[in-house]
């Protein structure tokens, strides 16, 4: 599969009209969530919705694991692939509203944040003028591949298996840019790698404890994805690859093995190897809604920034987001194992849904993309659409109940 982790760019969405006095309720969603599901044949699933800060439901839907029939619980653990981009982000904001580097800073070369021995070895002068703000908002000219999990960066600098981090960092500065920075959009996981790496530069630690140890806003369920399917969380779903497609598997490639286990998820972790409850990117996303219940982990004028467009490019994508028609959100993908989705609506309706599997109906590898994508859109559209309808939501917080 050529794309490990991907977002999908959502364009077109159709804003229903208000009507007055329709009231939330678990069945309504219960039935449209049901009704998803049957239609796209998704193993198990989870949702939870937020309104004005407060969680209002909590749900799981299908199998964990469909060989024991282990029914799914809010509390199962998902893989939320490029969603996770959104969480890279903020940890970023929060040392650009401290001061400890600017959007605007080079990220190459003897005056950029990544200036030690390992980013010496630049091959393309273009590569020096890649700032902050363009790995955000993926304006970076890398070539169209997406290596990072896999064994290429290895492979083709004669290195040993896995490529780690140090791996694709080499490879990657080896490559000629096909465009100047700031000037198009091609969305890319390897602007998010690097963005990780900065954040390790800065916090003194790796990418991984800086985000579990300091980063989280007093959330601890959120794990990297597991590179093996005996060494997955216990708590964590099992994704099952649409097709039942096998791969190599890339600490040993003379064994094969599912598709949504084959791939080395540490040099992942930045653009999206994290695995946690939708409960939890929805408190993820409640930290940076500009709302005070709960507090923001930044402030107005950094959320201002964070949501900004690059107007010359004219694309709906901002620093770790999406931002359309008055939604933010971001989707994500990892191999044919898991779709996912978080968003937040101009209502203040926040929620999160993740699957353990990614329909893709076709035979030919255009025809697969061509299903998933429609399967992405419909899943943006899944539920805003009834929220357009709705305007009395219950006075309850479930967060509580789920720590």
């Amino acid at each position: 599969m050529k794309k490990i982790i991907i977002g999908i760019l959502i364009l077109g969405a159709n804003l229903l009209s208000y009507s007055q006095g329709i009231e939330f309720s678990d069945d309504l969603i219960d039935s449209i969530v049901t009704n998803f599901q049957n239609k796209w044949k998704i193993p198990g699933l989870s949702v939870a919705i937020a309104k004005d800060g407060r969680l209002i439901y909590a749900k799981g839907f299908g199998y964990a694991d469909t060989t024991k029939k282990t029914l799914v619980t809010p509390n199962h653990l998902f893989r939320f692939s490029s969603c996770t981009k959104t969480m890279t982000s903020l940890a970023l904001m929060q040392f650009v509203e401290n001061g400890k580097i600017g959007v605007e800073d080079y990220v190459f070369g003897k005056n950029g944040i990544l200036n030690s021995s390992l980013y010496s070895n630049i091959s393309d002068s273009i590569i020096y003028l890649i700032k902050v703000k363009h790995l955000l908002r993926h304006n970076v000219g890398w070539p169209d591949i997406d290596i990072i999990g896999g064994n290429t960066a290895s492979i083709e600098l004669n290195l040993a298996i896995p490529a780690g981090i140090e791996e694709n960092v080499k490879y990657f500065l080896l490559q000629k840019q096909e465009f100047d920075p700031g000037t198009k959009f091609r969305y890319a996981n390897v602007n998010y790698f690097f963005l990780g790496q900065i954040i390790s530069k800065l916090s003194g630690k790796t990418y991984k404890d800086y985000i579990i140890d300091d980063f989280l806003p007093g959330i601890t369920r959120v794990f990297p994805a597991a590179s093996s399917i005996n060494d997955r969380h216990p708590d964590a779903v099992l994704h099952y690859d649409y097709q039942g497609e096998m791969l190599p598997w890339v600490f040993d490639t003379t064994k094969i093995v599912p598709e949504s286990y084959s791939n080395y998820s540490l040099p992942m972790l930045a653009d999206g190897a994290w695995i946690m409850r939708p409960i939890d990117m929805v408190r993820i996303i409640l930290a940076m809604d500009g709302l005070d219940n709960p507090k923001d982990i930044i402030n107005k004028e950094t959320l201002e920034l964070m949501t900004s467009l690059n107007t010359e490019i004219k694309k709906p994508y901002a620093m770790g987001m999406y931002v359309l028609n008055d939604r933010w959100f971001h989707t994500g993908a990892w191999s044919w194992g898991n779709g996912a989705l978080w968003m937040k609506t101009k209502d203040n309706v926040c929620f999160a849904i993740a699957t353990n599997t990614l329909p893709n109906t076709g035979t030919t590898e255009e025809e697969k993309y061509e299903t998933m994508g429609k399967y992405l859109r419909e899943l943006v559209e899944l539920l805003p659409k009834e929220f357009n309808n709705i305007s009395i939501y219950p006075n309850l917080d479930l967060f509580d109940e789920y720590y």
